[in-house]
This record gives structure tokens, sequence and C-alpha cells, in this order.
């Protein structure tokens, strides 16, 4: 999916979108496991993908996109009458100029 945006959205484009995120006890234990560094997504018992925030981050880099904003979503839908966590992801595709005017930014 990426690559498709890499090559859809134009120098200093906006992506913005949601995915779901584990159950903070999937996450939890995740992050105790040795594989805490290597996890980047699962597929959840509903059938639909859940992301690692870090793994998201790294490849939207990987596709000169950088994040601009982020939010955790708590609740943001219901899977049998339980919460669904999720992530809001806003990226901003980066370029040359764009690049330079993010490290500005950040001094």
């Amino acid at each position: 999916l990426f690559d498709a945006m890499q090559t859809g959205v134009k120098e200093g484009g906006y992506l913005a979108f949601t995915l779901e995120n584990v159950s903070e006890d999937t996450e939890a234990s995740l992050e105790k496991s040795d594989k805490a560094d290597s996890w980047r997504w699962q597929l959840t018992a509903s059938g639909r993908f859940a992301h690692r925030k870090e793994y998201v981050i790294r490849t939207a880099n990987e596709h000169d996109f950088q994040v601009v904003h982020y939010e955790t979503l708590d609740n943001f839908r219901y899977e049998s009458g339980a919460g669904v966590r999720g992530h809001v992801f806003v990226m901003q595709k980066m370029g040359d100029d764009t690049a330079s005017d993010a490290a500005a930014d950040e001094l």
C-alpha cells in the first residue's frame, strides 16, 4: 500500500487514515516477549489486521512520508460489544524542499 501511496501522492501532499491496534493485554504480552522488536501486525479474531505504531511509522519513513500527527483511538469502533483500540495517522510526503522545511521546523 505504501508503494502505491509513494507513487500516487505528490511531494508535500498529505495522507490521513486510521488503523486498528491490538488490545492492551495483547500489546503488554508482546512487549514482554523477545519478539517485540519484530512485531509489525497481527490478524485479529475478527479477521481484521492490527498494526503496531512503530511499524507504520518506520514503513512510512521508508516511503518518503513523515508523520505530522498521531493519536491513539480508544473504542473507535465496537466488535461484539467490546471497544476496539486504534490509531489515526496524518502524514506528509517529503521531498527535497519539504524535508529541509521539516528539518528546520524541528530546530
